[in-house]
């Protein structure tokens, strides 16, 4: 429904000259990102998982389960083995090929991954991000985001869809209704460009245009509530019109929310949304 620009990743995989010595500059994040995240069990592997893994120059990702499960920590460290979650399985692997990612997503279907975790702390919630240029050129996840996307949503239209992992059944998207669907989308999008100019250029919200719009086809129930957030979120959104936006705002992210601006005033978007949106592009409805 909607083409994206592929981003490249800023986090090197093996097939980058010189990738580990940029790897081991970019520690820092991995470990903050490991440290903020829900999964305290890795917080006493974090040297290991930096030494036998994260530095690791080809992990062999077709050894049974069976041999990862009685490998001797010193000599066969893997994510199979710590049962690490599914994005940083993904993230850490220093092959970043298709059939690399394919193995591991196999292995996360026929024994499970935590899949549910891992998807709420990539798609639901932010980790560590730090101010800095450099903080924010890397992203939450290395730029990896755009990859691992289709792995924790799994359809491009809203769905009720399930697939199967392991013995459980999983949602294809993360949200339960068409409304709650359209409010994590629509208003985490907006913030793109919102007032602090501070949002990751990878933050994955700007790849769902298409989910969003499906959502238009439901009857999406207004109330005051609803209607004073999309107010805020035209706001931000409208900062994309700024004539110094392009100082304010990285370029994935301005991309995104124009796109949003075609949607917002085309005319298969809900009226009630279209009519928020104009009168907040037209300075005649502010909060």
């Amino acid at each position: 429904m909607f083409e994206y620009d592929k981003i490249e990743p800023v986090f090197p995989g093996n097939h980058v000259k010189d990738w580990q010595k940029i790897r081991k500059k970019q520690w820092k994040f991995v470990k903050n990102i490991i440290e903020e995240s829900p999964h305290t069990s890795l917080l006493t592997m974090i040297s290991d998982i930096k030494k036998e893994y994260y530095l690791l120059e080809s992990p062999n990702l077709n050894a049974p389960f069976s041999e990862w499960a009685q490998s001797d920590i010193s000599n066969e460290f893997h994510p199979f083995q710590w049962q690490g979650p599914l994005w940083l399985n993904l993230m850490l692997c220093s092959d970043q090929s298709e059939e690399a990612w394919a193995n591991i997503w196999q292995h996360c279907v026929e024994y499970g991954c935590g899949f549910e975790g891992s998807r709420n702390m990539f798609i639901k919630y932010n980790t560590y991000i730090g101010q800095s240029e450099e903080s924010l050129a890397f992203g939450i996840f290395g730029g990896l985001e755009q990859r691992m996307l289709p792995y924790f949503v799994q359809s491009e239209v809203y769905t009720d869809d399930k697939f199967a992992l392991g013995r459980a059944e999983c949602r294809k998207i993360p949200w339960k209704t068409p409304q709650e669907t359209f409010r994590q989308i629509f208003f985490r999008m907006s913030k793109l460009t919102a007032d602090d100019g501070c949002m990751s250029p990878f933050r994955p919200y700007q790849w769902l245009h298409g989910l969003l719009v499906s959502t238009f086809s439901y009857d999406l129930l207004t109330d005051e509530e609803l209607e004073l957030s999309a107010t805020f979120s035209c706001q931000d959104v409208k900062n994309v019109l700024r004539d110094n936006a392009d100082e304010l705002y990285h370029p994935n992210n301005i991309k995104a929310n124009r796109l949003m601006i075609e949607i917002l005033e085309d005319e298969g978007t809900p009226q009630w949304l279209r009519k928020i949106w104009a009168d907040v592009r037209d300075g005649k409805l502010s909060v």
